[in-house]
């Protein structure tokens, strides 16, 4: 691993920001793209508040503890080869995570209207990964590390570093948990290791790859799962699909799949 080391003038923390800078920016875009349409896509995440404020906030207070968490040494500045090599950690790391996720949707079932649909879900996730990663990350560890007054000279995890990064963890599944999130046993544990893998790569390889790792995810799960799984778990449910399927003994996932792939026997309906 390869650190810049902690900047040391504000010309260098303002170049080790940027990226983050853009991130809400682009965030704040989209949520006034939304706003402007008149979606109510981010309804279920920020209330009637407005949305661009709502973001540009979480972004305005992401910066902050940013810096904050840089003078203290949590993270570092990294060189263009360690983020990226960070960045590919953490899509990797994506990847048995979400299968986890859609194995138990499969299995067990998440209410159907889990994800945001489509072409909404391209803007929201994106927009909402700012503001989790300030509101569930940022923010809860730079306040355990004001409170705690610690500071760090490496990358090491010892028994400090580690309570800080378990304590603001937990902050993300305690909110699952407190909004009555469905498969509570299952969401809570998973949210969690969820959480520490994301700020062990925000101490390790710096906030890019933490962010990575968000929005990786919910690609994988909300975006691309979130389409699919209204189609291969909830359109069998169509009473039209079921005479179909029962007169040709076929499996609703086979038969829901041809239809969708088939224009010319969906253009004259399902059965």
């Amino acid at each position: 691993m390869s650190w810049l080391g902690s900047a040391t003038d504000s010309a260098a923390r303002l170049r080790c920001l940027v990226p983050w800078a853009a991130m809400s920016g682009a965030a704040v875009l989209g949520a006034a793209t939304l706003w402007a349409t008149g979606s109510p896509a981010l309804e279920r995440f920020v209330g009637p508040l407005p949305g661009p404020i709502v973001v540009a906030s979480a972004g305005a207070a992401g910066l902050g503890a940013l810096a904050f968490l840089e003078r203290r040494g949590f993270w570092r500045c990294c060189t263009r080869a360690t983020t990226i090599r960070g960045i590919g950690v953490a899509v990797a790391a994506t990847l048995p995570f979400a299968v986890v996720a859609i194995g138990v949707d499969t299995a067990v079932g998440f209410p159907r209207d889990t994800n945001v649909a489509w072409p909404q879900a391209w803007i929201v996730y994106p927009v909402i990964a700012v503001v989790a990663e300030a509101a569930f990350h940022l923010l809860p560890v730079s306040g355990l590390v004001w409170l705690t007054r610690s500071r760090f000279t490496d990358s090491g995890l010892d028994g400090p570093a580690i309570g800080l990064v378990l304590a603001a963890a937990a902050v993300e599944p305690a909110a699952q948990a407190a909004l009555g999130s469905a498969l509570l046993p299952f969401v809570v544990p998973h949210v969690l290791l969820i959480g520490v893998g994301q700020l062990l790569l925000l101490r390790y390889f710096g906030y890019v790859p933490m962010v990575a790792f968000r929005l990786s995810y919910y690609l994988a799960w909300h975006v691309l799962w979130g389409d699919a799984r209204l189609r291969l778990l909830f359109w069998p449910q169509d009473p039209r699909v079921g005479p179909a399927m029962r007169r040709e003994g076929r499996s609703p996932v086979l038969m829901v799949a041809e239809l969708h792939l088939d224009p010319q026997r969906r253009s004259h309906g399902i059965c």
